[in-house]
């Protein structure tokens, strides 16, 4: 795992449940969902649709079809990526290719010990908080090995609640000459950081790695989770150092049970992890 970058330090919160988090400890695993199949496709459409409402009535902009086509094949799955196609020396040869690549997401909040979030996500779980460092530290490694497969870049920060305001400089941004290559991962950092207002009180901050077939070894493999009626795609990632990157456990306050919070410590101890960083929520419950 790479030391040499220092990234900005950010308070990264993951709430989620009991199961889920006895799987990462004791699998050392941590998987991200296909961008597509997060909780509700509104999600991406509310970007999308204002996307190509602003660049259609917009008829001046450069590229300005090149643009909506982009659009729709990020809708349905479609990226351009560089991909490697062979060697000049110790320089990779590269060339953009439309493909299936998608992207899988990792969503995680700004927000330590939220009400609004323990009743939407955890209300019988816990939410871990992740050395934002060490975790980017992961990512970025992952993505420097699979360079010769494919050069697309990883796209994280915090996600920005309806807000229009970057739009056209964002589409002038987009349709440059300079950046006219990275249309695609333009276009889709655009639409996976932006969500409608009403869910502002997630506090969100995403990250999200392309990802194809051709990256499957033994540090990643792709599985499936059913959810009720939903079978969503995701991609785990193996020898995921939980130990490094998990600085504090803290339990939903709607659990009582003094057992939860001893089991949760054991479960730790089992793993070489402190039991100290195991806490309960500050919040009170009537």
């Amino acid at each position: 795992m790479t030391t040499s970058i220092k990234y900005e330090v950010e308070q990264l919160y993951h709430y989620t449940s009991l199961n889920t988090l006895h799987a990462i400890l004791q699998n050392k695993t941590i998987r991200l969902t296909d961008y597509r199949f997060l909780n509700d496709m509104q999600e991406l459409f509310f970007a999308t649709e204002k996307l190509k409402k602003y660049i259609q009535g917009n008829p001046t902009i450069n590229e300005r079809e090149e643009l909506l086509t982009a659009v729709q094949n990020i809708e349905s799955g479609k990226i351009s990526k560089f991909k490697s196609v062979g060697y000049s020396g110790d320089k990779i040869l590269v060339s953009p290719l439309l493909s299936d690549t998608n992207y899988y997401v990792l969503s995680l909040s700004n927000a330590r010990d939220n009400i609004a979030m323990w009743k939407m996500y955890a209300p019988e779980g816990c939410c871990m908080k992740f050395n934002s460092q060490k975790l980017f530290e992961f990512f970025y490694s992952f993505r420097d090995e699979h360079l010769p497969q494919g050069l697309t870049n990883i796209i994280r920060g915090q996600v920005h609640y309806g807000d229009d305001q970057q739009m056209p400089h964002m589409v002038n941004f987009m349709s440059s000459d300079f950046n006219k290559l990275m249309i695609y991962y333009n276009i889709l950092q655009y639409c996976l950081l932006q969500k409608d207002k009403a869910f502002a009180y997630e506090q969100e901050y995403r990250i999200a790695l392309p990802f194809e077939s051709e990256y499957l070894d033994d540090s990643c493999s792709r599985e499936f989770i059913i959810s009720e009626t939903l079978i969503k795609p995701q991609i785990e990632f193996k020898n995921f150092p939980i130990s490094e990157i998990l600085e504090e456990v803290i339990i939903s306050p709607f659990v009582k049970s003094e057992l939860t919070h001893m089991g949760v410590q054991e479960l730790l101890k089992a793993n070489g992890i402190s039991p100290d960083i195991v806490l309960k929520s500050n919040i009170l419950i009537r």
